[in-house]
């Protein structure tokens, strides 16, 4: 087993975010020689926030992603993008003659080849001629994905390596975008040599958008690590929990209305929520309007792990995520894990893994506040065989379709037999 495996990360192993690569790595070492993590978006100032195996190295790339470390990505890149006849074209084809998603390209071109130098240099480093197979793995169908196609064609075109990409939302649903467009996607399906969206709702629309390359495009989902706990819950009151970062997207203000309605119902609750972000102060500021504060507890940001610690020493009778848009939601899968029961709405591939009264209830997108707090009243007035039956669903479907020991070694397994036959068809 003499092969690399370059995988490519926003920011893991430091900072936060990308959670899932903390158990993916350890299948992922076992089956590669080498693991080289390019991680993208990391400044020099950052810190390595989490370990990794001895089989692999880090190699940061030092690029601010600031507002104006972006604009000087820009700046650096796009004269040479311009002059290049072949890129142009392309972006014509791809804006469609819509100025801002010309924009957009040049941005995302940019963006890409500032960070694709740097990899180079970083890279020239190493001796690759070692290695009987190289993988090129992308986190991201997006920057890194544009930055492994360009390792692909150029800098190890003579070993021509097997290239995929996994993708999640932000990088799948155009339709989610803020322009309602994501630049270079025929481009990058084009040329990957397969795409692995974490859900069968991203592969269907992939398929439905792109049909020229449903034969690249399967599922291969995310998961997470049993913790051998089951949460232990009181019906002294509904213990409600939501783990997320706090964007707008996630519709936290939706589940204080609710809240707000079960407590002029007297319906005695609490409620946790597990995770910081750009609209904390927001959502703070309308829990203390909205609720009774006794009822409300925020933790701020909490590592993985101390998340997971959590759910081990507190009650939760009922995990809610109530977004607009989501992938497979990894908070969903660790509260199933615990046995803990669902309350959700009905987005990205969260129905996948949340089936209406079996392990929870699956609202439509655009439920209405009376919907949420129904929910929550079937409940709390549940009776101990019914509420125990719907916790052991919530497990017995995480252990079916999100248990990362399956899940992932299996992914593992499938790179290293795909990367070979890839070889093979090479030599």
């Amino acid at each position: 087993m003499n092969n690399c495996l370059i995988l490519l990360t926003n920011y893991y192993p430091f900072h936060k975010g990308e959670e899932y690569l903390e158990s993916e790595i350890e299948y992922l070492s076992a089956k590669f020689k080498q693991i080289f993590i390019i991680s993208t978006m990391v400044s020099n100032e950052m810190k390595q926030t989490r370990s990794v195996p001895e089989n692999v190295t880090v190699l940061p790339v030092g690029i601010k992603h600031s507002f104006m470390g972006k604009t000087r990505m820009v700046f650096r890149q796009f004269k040479t993008i311009y002059k290049d006849t072949v890129k142009r074209k392309m972006i014509i084809e791809d804006s469609k003659g819509n100025i801002l998603y010309k924009f957009y390209c040049y941005y995302f071109e940019s963006r890409a080849m500032d960070v694709y130098n740097r990899v180079v240099k970083m890279l020239n480093e190493f001796d690759f001629d070692q290695y009987d197979s190289i993988t090129l793995y992308s986190y991201w169908l997006y920057i890194t994905a544009r930055v492994a196609v360009e390792l692909k064609n150029n800098y190890f075109k003579a070993r021509n390596p097997y290239t995929i990409s996994r993708a999640h939302r932000y990088d799948l649903y155009e339709y989610a975008a803020p322009l309602k467009y994501l630049p270079e996607r025929d481009y990058l399906l084009k040329s990957l040599d397969a795409i692995y969206p974490c859900s069968q709702d991203g592969v269907d629309f992939l398929n439905e958008t792109y049909p020229a390359y449903r034969d690249k495009i399967s599922v291969r989902r995310l998961g997470t690590i049993s913790t051998n706990t089951i949460s232990n819950t009181t019906n002294d009151k509904l213990y409600i929990v939501s783990c997320s970062v706090m964007r707008k997207v996630k519709r936290l203000d939706l589940l204080i209305q609710a809240l707000a309605e079960l407590e002029k119902k007297k319906i005695p609750f609490l409620w946790t929520h597990i995770g910081g972000g750009p609209e904390f102060d927001n959502i703070k500021k309308l829990a203390r309007k909205k609720l009774n504060m006794e009822h409300v507890h925020f933790t701020g940001y909490l590592k993985n792990q101390d998340v997971l610690n959590w759910y081990k020493h507190n009650p939760a009778t009922v995990f809610v995520n109530l977004s607009s848009s989501e992938g497979v939601p990894v908070a969903i899968m660790e509260a199933m894990s615990m046995g803990i029961p669902v309350i959700a709405t009905d987005v990205g591939g969260t129905r996948e893994i949340v089936e209406n009264g079996l392990n929870g209830y699956l609202l439509k997108k655009d439920c209405t506040v009376t919907e949420i707090v129904d929910c929550f009243i079937n409940f709390y007035k549940a009776n101990a065989n019914d509420y125990s039956e719907m916790c052991n669903n919530a497990l017995k479907i995480w252990n079916e379709r999100c248990n990362a020991k399956i899940l992932y070694a299996d992914f593992a397994d499938q790179l290293v037999k795909n990367g070979h036959r890839f070889l093979r068809k090479t030599i």
